[in-house]
């Protein structure tokens, strides 16, 4: 049974994860290009699911979830364990590891970066094809529906939520407002609104999303695919 548009599912599953830090939460209903709205039942992001409560992994499959793209490093998934080990729902699982190279060379802030902002940046150049690989998943239609993570929900889900936003037409103070909505997980390491600036900056600065993705090695007939599958109308 689906019911991913039950509205006490999606909270039941937000206060569940809240309960063990994870950050769960479903992008529906944010608007994007051409008076559209991301469609209900498509994408959720969220933290590492290995926490949640027994009876939140057993509804965890009541979201039609096809797809789990994780964002770890091999690294945290032998400390934390699969993200889907305890879980009921069948999902075929992608794993995009954003930082493996990082710790084999010692550290991904080793070379003296001045913000958390600047490291955004760098995290997405440092791993085009990550980035790429996970869009991608976002042109097929049969991956839906999607929920990625990595361990806290916010870095790297925070990152890959505001490229996908962007290409979806969402404004800026829309994507900032979802970004943030992380700090009540993390209140001993809030985030402030202009964490994001850097990476909005380095995306103008190369003519626009279509352009900045295009860079990373996705073509525009595969970013209106994402939006397609994506956007419905209202």
């Amino acid at each position: 049974m689906k019911v991913a548009d039950d509205a006490g599912l999606r909270d039941f599953l937000i206060a569940a994860s809240r309960g063990g830090g994870k950050n769960f939460r479903d992008l529906a209903g944010l608007p994007g290009q051409g008076g559209c709205v991301i469609g209900r039942g498509r994408v959720y992001r969220s933290g590492h699911l290995g926490e949640w409560s027994k009876e939140a992994r057993e509804r965890f499959a009541e979201l039609g979830v096809r797809t789990v793209i994780t964002l770890q490093t091999t690294q945290e998934l032998d400390i934390l364990g699969h993200p889907l080990g305890s879980f009921e729902a069948a999902c075929t699982w992608e794993h995009i590891a954003i930082g493996d190279r990082w710790f084999q060379a010692g550290g991904a802030l080793s070379d003296g970066l001045a913000s958390m902002g600047e490291f955004y940046v760098k995290m997405v150049l440092d791993h085009p094809e990550a980035f790429t690989r996970f869009f991608r998943l976002f042109t097929r239609e049969e991956c839906f529906a999607v929920l990625y993570h990595c361990t806290a929900g916010r870095d790297r889900t925070g990152v890959a939520t505001a490229l996908l936003l962007e290409n979806l037409g969402v404004d800026r103070q829309r994507i900032v407002d979802d970004y943030l909505v992380s700090n009540a997980s993390f209140t001993s390491m809030a985030q402030e609104a202009t964490v994001l600036e850097p990476l909005f900056r380095e995306i103008d600065a190369a003519g626009g999303i279509e352009s900045f993705l295009g860079n990373l090695g996705l073509s525009a007939d595969e970013l209106e695919r994402a939006r397609r599958n994506l956007l419905v109308a209202q």
